[in-house]
């Protein structure tokens, strides 16, 4: 028995994490169902003491250490003045990633989501769970819009882009034509239903930036192609800065109403739907503070929220990162990474639905959890990292 328990002990830590995520996932999927409220603040606890066992667990060099380290005092530090746990669940979530398949670990994302919203839609048609539809008043009229038991047509939407999004990482070898095909009618088809507007324009965005690189196979061998993913994050962050410095001009300003009517009126919420104008730029502070959990429920912008959220020191450091993350993507020629940073990041602009507490639906930081050490240290003794950009060549 003892020598089974040694020969085994090395998959504990893969099964540390496995636990961890599986409870992350659930506790998405149980919000999006009709089931009662979880004690989500005890189970964050649970999961964050899992992911911090399988690091202890695991093998470090000194410099991935150091950066740990130094990314939990941040955090830490966060947490203390702000009240929010997120980022430094989110620090140990990442790290716990060392030495984990990704491809393995997001194919197993793919199909838990897949089950459980399709396991969500059969209780909501047997009339166990949500109602399958959903009548109110949408941009001002009563419509009846499909969300299939989880609750918000938009939020379905949202799943079905994770979902394509998830196909397109985890099974890029297995891409062809007709499925590129299917996916298109099928985000055509289920438009109608929800009527998700945003959604469908970036999960078309998706399905092209695809067949783009299906297509065309050598361009993800381009640099300039992965230049133009980082563009368009700066873009996406640059038009929500705006979008808050400008919110309080967002019913007067032609200009500025024409852009809010893009942004599907969301702007304007940012100033004046609330008396303590949550979200305008004038709110944000360097590192946030215990009262700005109190209105962010209050507008959808992303990555407003996450500036809001977390603060503009944090918000700035989170934007680098992933700059970072696109130049690995860059040296690694990841395709399929690039379209999945770029599609989150155009479709946070108006939807917060990656900038939330559920680590599990950030995929993001999965993509941390497989290059931060390559991305934020020296590697092999290779000169192409970020930081030699800084540096004068001698000669």
């Amino acid at each position: 028995m003892i020598d089974k328990i040694r020969r085994n002990a090395h998959k504990l830590p893969l099964c540390l994490f496995y636990l961890g995520l599986t409870i992350e996932m659930a506790v998405v999927l149980i919000d999006r169902s009709a089931l009662p409220p979880l004690p989500e603040g005890q189970i964050y606890r649970v999961t964050f003491l899992i992911f911090l066992l399988k690091v202890c667990f695991t093998k470090y060099t000194k410099k991935e250490w150091l950066l740990l380290v130094l990314f939990s005092v941040f955090t830490a530090g966060m947490y203390l003045v702000s009240g929010q746990n997120l980022a430094l669940r989110a620090v140990f979530f990442v790290a716990a990633m060392r030495d984990i398949q990704i491809k393995a670990v997001m194919k197993y994302v793919f199909w838990f989501t897949l089950s459980g919203l399709l396991l969500i839609i059969t209780l909501s048609f047997l009339g166990i769970g949500r109602e399958i539809k959903l009548t109110t008043v949408y941009r001002e009229v009563v419509e009846t819009r499909y969300h299939f038991g989880i609750g918000h047509p938009n939020t379905f939407y949202c799943m079905i882009l994770i979902l394509i999004l998830l196909f397109f990482y985890c099974y890029r070898e297995k891409l062809r034509i007709w499925i590129l095909v299917v996916f298109s009618i099928a985000a055509f088809g289920l438009f109608l239903l929800t009527d998700s507007r945003t959604g469908f324009l970036v999960t078309a965005l998706a399905i092209l930036g695809a067949s783009l690189f299906y297509i065309f196979p050598k361009l993800k061998e381009t640099k300039w192609i992965y230049n133009v993913g980082m563009l368009i994050f700066l873009f996406c962050i640059g038009i929500s800065i705006w979008a808050a410095a400008n919110s309080i001009n967002a019913w007067d300003h032609p200009v500025i109403v024409q852009i809010d009517r893009l942004l599907s009126g969301r702007m304007k919420i940012l100033y004046w739907d609330n008396a303590a104008h949550a979200g305008s730029l004038q709110t944000w502070k360097l590192f946030s503070t215990p009262d700005h959990f109190i209105y962010w429920h209050n507008f959808d912008m992303g990555w407003v929220r996450l500036f809001y959220w977390f603060g503009i020191i944090p918000g700035t450091i989170f934007t680098g990162l992933h700059l970072l993350l696109l130049n690995e993507c860059k040296r690694k020629k990841d395709d399929m990474a690039l379209l999945l940073i770029a599609i989150i990041a155009i479709y946070t602009i108006v939807e917060p639905q990656f900038i939330s507490p559920y680590l599990g639906r950030n995929f993001l930081l999965f993509l941390f959890g497989l290059y931060w050490g390559q991305m934020m240290l020296a590697d092999g003794g290779k000169d192409d990292y970020w930081w030699n950009a800084l540096r004068i060549k001698k000669g």
